[in-house]
């Protein structure tokens, strides 16, 4: 039977994805912390997620079945953030895979340090790569986790982790913390883990850092959102990225982390636009001059994360020198720059 109150409740937003659920499910069940509840919340799926859904629960009392009209991402995981008893919580993309004692070392480092969130590094999966390229850690420029203080610490003590992926799944909340936030429930919309990860990261007062990685973030050709999209979608990213500039000017955190924050802002955006189809690549251009438009009388902005081409094409949108056929020079040739750039 279920514990009344878990150690840790999962909470797994589900759309379409009936060939990779059973191994996400699977890797949940088998968490070393057994005392878990798993919360399957079937945001309105057509395919055969609803069906295996139920018979996860048949299987397993620990499994709460959890079944809404299509509502989104956001809605789905607020739901079942809401429905959650557990002491901590997690957020598992239904894709994805992790590992057997993900929620055993991240609840006893939450413990250890009474943190308000604790994060872990991850594996970026690509099957359409070969050998040991195929199952990677996460190592992005500027945004590599093992550099992060020991014990805990806030976010203006180590600014460093608003420059990090956000990755909301790759991490463990106190529930009562938690509990006070939402994902935007737009339906449709996407990445709005950027602006949520913002605002977790300013309101946590103690953050904690599990070196290992847990997740296996999957990259699946023709899957991941991310890598197929070329269209107008790709635009939600420059507005989630403004959505995250609102949460830190809320909190008065701004100047302290700039330099984070719109590194974080650029890497998330540069792929896409590249990417994006030409029809809306002035559109996006205007959404990321917004962006970034706060710089341009800053003479306290250093740049200090940023590449010289990055740099550049920053400054090129603050004086408007449209990046157009002719100077536009991508920095890889296909949507696999995606997982290299970001990993959205």
């Amino acid at each position: 039977m279920p514990s009344q109150s878990p150690k840790v409740s999962v909470v797994v937003p589900i759309y379409g994805v009936e060939k990779y659920l059973r191994q996400c499910v699977e890797s949940i069940l088998a968490q070393t912390l057994k005392d878990i509840e798993v919360i399957l919340v079937d945001d309105g799926s057509k395919d055969a997620c609803p069906q295996m859904v139920d018979e996860f629960a048949k299987k397993d009392t620990r499994v709460v079945p959890v079944h809404q009209p299509n509502g989104g991402y956001g809605k789905a995981v607020n739901h079942g953030i809401a429905l959650a008893k557990g002491e901590y919580i997690g957020i598992i993309e239904s894709d994805d895979w992790i590992e057997p004692d993900m929620y055993e070392k991240l609840y006893h480092a939450a413990k250890t340090h009474n943190a308000d969130v604790v994060k872990c590094r991850f594996y970026v999966y690509n099957s359409f790569k070969r050998g040991n390229k195929q199952n990677k850690i996460y190592e992005g420029e500027h945004q590599d986790l093992s550099q992060a203080p020991e014990g805990v610490f806030s976010v203006t003590e180590w600014p460093k982790i608003i420059a990090f992926h956000a990755s909301i799944w790759a991490a463990l909340y106190e529930a009562r913390f938690i509990k006070q936030q939402k994902l935007s429930e737009t339906k449709s919309a996407s990445y709005q883990d950027f602006p949520f990860m913002i605002e977790t990261m300013c309101r946590a007062k103690r953050i904690a850092v599990v070196q290992d990685p847990l997740v296996h973030y999957r990259m699946e050709e023709g899957q991941n959102s991310s890598t197929i999209r070329r269209d107008e979608r790709l635009l939600m990213m420059a507005r989630q990225c403004m959505a995250g500039a609102e949460v830190l000017q809320r909190y008065g955190l701004m100047e302290t982390l700039k330099e984070e924050f719109y590194f974080h802002c650029l890497k998330a955006n540069w792929g896409f636009y590249h990417l994006i189809e030409w029809r809306h690549k002035r559109q996006y251009w205007d959404l990321l001059r917004s962006l970034f438009a706060p710089l341009a009388e800053d003479k306290k902005f250093h740049y200090r994360l940023f590449r010289k081409k990055e740099k550049n094409f920053v400054q090129a949108l603050l004086k408007n020198r449209f990046w157009n056929k002719e100077n536009l020079v991508p920095l890889c040739s296909s949507y696999f720059c995606i997982s290299i750039l970001y990993g959205y």
